[in-house]
C-alpha cells in the first residue's frame, strides 16, 4: 500500500515510518523541514514538504495514497490550533486525493470518566489543569474528523508517552475509556497503528490504547 505519515519527524511518527517500511509499505514522510527526517533503519521513505498550518500545501503529499497517518504534536502548553487546522486540511485533502483511510492520534485525557477515582482526581486537578488548551484543540480535531464524509477514520487515544520498549500484549478499547491507562509507549502506539493500517474494523472508532 501507499502510506503517507503527516508529522514524520516526531518521535511517534518516525516509528510508524520504520514500521511501515519495514512490512514493504511505499512511504512518504510528510514533515516541515524534510531535511530533518532521520535515517530509517528498514527502507527509505520519499520525502515530501507540507504544514499543517498552511492551506493546501496537504493536497500534493496525499494524492492517491491508500492511508494516511497523522501523528500531529507541539511544542509547550499554550492555547494551539495546529491539531485543529490539521484536521480541516487532512480531512480535505484525504477525500480529494482519493485517501481509503485516516488514521490520528489523539490522546486519552479527553475522557477520564473510567479512570479510578484518585486518579480521575489528580488528573482533573493537574494534568487537566497543565495541558487543558492542547486538550480543548485535540477535542475539536476529534469534532472535525468525526464530521468528516468520504473518508474511514480511526481516531487513536493514548495516555501519557515514553520512549520504552513496546509492549506485547497492549490494553485495547474501542469507543470506551480504558479504566486503567497509566502510560503508553510511543514504539506500542507506532506498533499498533502500522498493523492496523486498513482493518475495517478500525474504521469510524476511538480506539484507547495503552501498555499492559
Amino acid at each position: 500500500m501507499k502510506i503517507a505519515v503527516v508529522g514524520a519527524n516526531g518521535r511517534t511518527g518516525r516509528l510508524v515510518v520504520d514500521l511501515a517500511l519495514a512490512t514493504g509499505h511505499t512511504v512518504t514522510a510528510v514533515a516541515r523541514d524534510p531535511a530533518r527526517l532521520p535515517a530509517f533503519a528498514h527502507g527509505t521513505a520519499l520525502a515530501a514538504r507540507a504544514d499543517v498550518g498552511v492551506p493546501g500545501s496537504l493536497h500534493g503529499p496525499l494524492a492517491g495514497q491508500d492511508v494516511v497517518v497523522a501523528t500531529l504534536g507541539t511544542t509547550g502548553r499554550q492555547a494551539t490550533t495546529v491539531f485543529s487546522d490539521g484536521a480541516r486540511e487532512l480531512t480535505a485533502a484525504c477525500a480529494s486525493g482519493g485517501v481509503r483511510h485516516l488514521v490520528a492520534m489523539s490522546s486519552a485525557g479527553l475522557d477520564t470518566s473510567q479512570l479510578p477515582y484518585v486518579q480521575r482526581l489528580v488528573t482533573t486537578l493537574v494534568v487537566d489543569r497543565l495541558y487543558r488548551e492542547i486538550h480543548r484543540d485535540l477535542a475539536r480535531m476529534e469534532a472535525a474528523i468525526t464530521a468528516s464524509q468520504g473518508v474511514a477514520w480511526t481516531i487513536v487515544r493514548a495516555p501519557m508517552l515514553n520512549d520504552k520498549p513496546p509492549t506485547a500484549r497492549p490494553q485495547i478499547s474501542y469507543d470506551r475509556p480504558l479504566p486503567r491507562a497509566g502510560t503508553a509507549s510511543r514504539a506500542t502506539v507506532a506498533a499498533w497503528i502500522a498493523t492496523h493500517l486498513d482493518d475495517p474494523e478500525t474504521f469510524g472508532h476511538l480506539v484507547h490504547l495503552a501498555d499492559g
